[in-house]
């Protein structure tokens, strides 16, 4: 069962009706990621609380996110990129992350999963500059940032089945974006397609790949719609 905290309640000095404070970002970030089997420690929540200042900050004068509230991008963003962890398999050590805007979700699963080797692909100029400062100012290593169009990347005989994990949260549709990861994996490696719960993707048989699991996300983190779907390459 998810962690959850009793909210604190406050009265005004003249004794007024409680009220129910507003939830701390730290705080809705670690129950969430325990809610996904994960106990954050200190260092990456101030990674994530970094991250999201400069998400604030830079998507002050660029179009880098919708998002651009504490609380919605510590849950759209930061554990909306999380859920992907329990279809990620142990062994998994190259990923790409194609179309990855504000980092997402590539970045948050860099923080947690340090020995990740992560390959972002992003072909606005402002995102990818963005995705560089952020990379640089969290010290992550094993980070390359390819600005870069992914259908002219996919035909660079260096990227070809590198991988054996491929992201691309919302860039086209679902069996578009395993079509467009498709060149990049190698075979039996994995696409995390993020989707609504009631989504049901149809395949062709010519994308090559099969459904093998999902992750539904918890509604008590106010996810009423939302699963993880892992395909795994075929042909």
């Amino acid at each position: 069962m998810p962690h959850r905290r009793t909210a604190e309640l406050k009265r005004s000095p003249a004794g007024g009706v409680p009220a129910k404070t507003s939830p701390k970002p730290d705080d809705v970030l670690v129950d969430g990621a325990l809610a996904f089997g994960l106990p954050l420690t200190p260092d990456q929540v101030e990674a994530f609380a970094i991250y999201r200042e400069e998400v604030i900050r830079w998507g002050a004068h660029i179009n880098l996110t919708g998002l651009r509230k504490d609380l919605h991008i510590v849950r759209a963003g930061f554990l909306d990129s999380l859920s992907c962890l329990p279809l990620i398999p142990q062994k998994v050590e190259r990923a790409v992350d194609i179309g990855s805007g504000a980092g997402f979700p590539g970045l948050p699963l860099k923080i947690v999963l340090p020995n990740l080797l992560l390959t972002i692909v992003e072909a606005s100029q402002k995102k990818a500059t963005f995705l560089q400062h952020i990379v640089r100012r969290l010290k992550l290593r094993r980070v390359s940032v390819v600005h870069y169009r992914a259908e002219s990347l996919a035909s660079d005989p260096s990227q070809a089945e590198r991988y054996e994990l491929a992201l691309a949260r919302s860039v086209a549709s679902v069996p578009d974006q395993a079509r467009l990861v498709r060149p990049f994996l190698r075979p039996g490696g994995l696409f995390l397609a993020q989707v609504g719960r009631r989504s049901f993707p149809d395949f062709e048989r010519d994308v090559g790949f099969r459904l093998v699991d999902e992750f539904i996300l918890p509604e008590s983190l106010g996810f009423s719609d939302r699963r993880v779907l892992a395909f795994q390459r075929t042909t």
